[in-house]
């Protein structure tokens, strides 16, 4: 009964506070939870915490017997512009909630959360300006077949939110809040996951999740067709070097070439604005070092790299999720053996790239556009 009724409670959580992201890699976050976020965003292989529901979920099976909350906020601070045409974007801080609940008995672990899973927003002088948010209440399930191998998915209920002005073509629909969009979408997707111990030191991982194939996302007068979430196939490992030091490393395929295709913009039935994005897929680089320095403290450096999915001809001011590298560091410090603090520091260098077509409002042709990020997640993780 007090699971049916936390369930209940996260997924009406989850349909009216989506979570805010700002493009990282194309449009997810380089790292979920601020753990896998200091190590770069690596995550297959080892236990990090309630995140493994947006991770990789047979993760929950590496952790200790009992249960655990995490409560966790982040912040995007993107800075885009587009010198010479639009301006700078005044959209430079996006905030988003996450929380997570696991329970292992034995072999087998559940649970569920709300995380957000990426999105993107700009705001122009002219008036022109577009925020995107993809969230998903996820219920997890992972099972340890034996002491070397874990397996586990999830069905994950996705929603998106978007508002958009483009004063070129007449479109305005938006709302007045931060956390969620005019225009709204809601579907279904999972994920399956496995984790297997090598050794006493080599731990490898992997996970699939399918597309977020989201509906025509509506309001009122105005419909969006085309926005969807792409399939991730996701390997990793961690290796244990000594009791001390842990690396992890994991390679990603976002295919995004199979859902950023064209979103094209209705009203009343009728199109408006085809935008064309035909995004090419994108192989997610990211490298971690965990260090523990004493029992309450540990230390973390990463880095992630994904290159730029978009086309130069399809570059758009309003969705520049162009950025490439990202520096990350962290740490965890428990406070008592029941609570544990971790945060995690992002810093992306610049990208600029110059539009080399005409498909978009005005054309894009000569339009420099630069965009950097300083991103940070915090989280509060009770064990009991």
């Amino acid at each position: 009964m007090q699971q049916n009724r936390l369930a209940a409670m996260l997924a009406a959580l989850g349909l009216a506070v989506p979570g805010l992201a700002m493009a990282t890699n194309g449009m997810i976050m380089e790292g979920y939870g601020p753990i896998a976020a200091a190590l770069g965003g690596a995550s297959m292989a080892y236990d990090n915490g309630t995140a493994a529901m947006a991770n990789n979920p047979a993760t929950l099976g590496l952790m200790a017997e009992g249960s655990r909350a995490d409560v966790m906020v982040g912040f995007i601070g993107p800075d885009v512009s587009a010198p010479g045409t639009m301006g700078g974007s005044s959209a430079d801080a996006f905030y988003g909630p996450a929380f997570g609940y696991a329970t292992k008995r034995g072999d087998l672990v559940y649970g569920a959360g709300i995380y957000g899973q990426g999105g993107m927003g700009t705001e122009y002088a002219n008036g022109d300006m577009a925020q995107v948010s993809v969230g998903r209440v996820i219920f997890p399930l992972a099972y340890s077949v034996n002491e070397r191998f874990n397996v586990g998915g999830s069905i994950d209920v996705v929603w998106s939110g978007m508002d958009l002005v483009v004063t070129g073509y007449g479109i305005n629909f938006k709302d007045e809040s931060d956390f969620t969009g005019a225009a709204r979408g809601y579907s279904l997707a999972g994920k399956l996951g496995f984790t297997y111990r090598l050794g006493d030191a080599l731990t490898v991982g992997g996970v699939y999740q399918t597309a977020g194939n989201l509906p025509d996302l509506k309001d009122g007068a105005y419909k969006v067709e085309g926005f969807d979430m792409p399939p991730i196939l996701g390997l990793g490992l961690a290796w244990r070097a000594n009791e001390r030091l842990m690396v992890a490393a994991d390679v990603k395929d976002v295919m995004w070439s199979s859902s950023m295709n064209t979103v094209t913009i209705y009203k009343d039935g009728a199109p408006i604005a085809p935008f064309q994005q035909d995004w090419d897929d994108q192989i997610v680089l990211s490298l971690g070092l965990d260090y523990t320095f004493s029992e309450a403290f540990s230390g973390r450096i990463g880095y992630n790299y994904g290159k730029n999915p978009i086309p130069n001809p399809f570059v758009n001011y309003l969705w520049p999720a162009i950025v490439e590298s990202h520096y990350t560091a962290g740490f965890a410090y428990a406070i008592g053996k029941p609570s544990q603090i971790n945060f995690a520091l992002s810093v992306v260098p610049e990208k600029s790239v110059t539009g080399t077509g005409t498909a978009m409002p005005y054309g894009n042709g000569g339009m420099i556009i630069d965009h950097s990020q300083v991103n940070w997640q915090l989280m509060y993780s009770y064990r009991f």
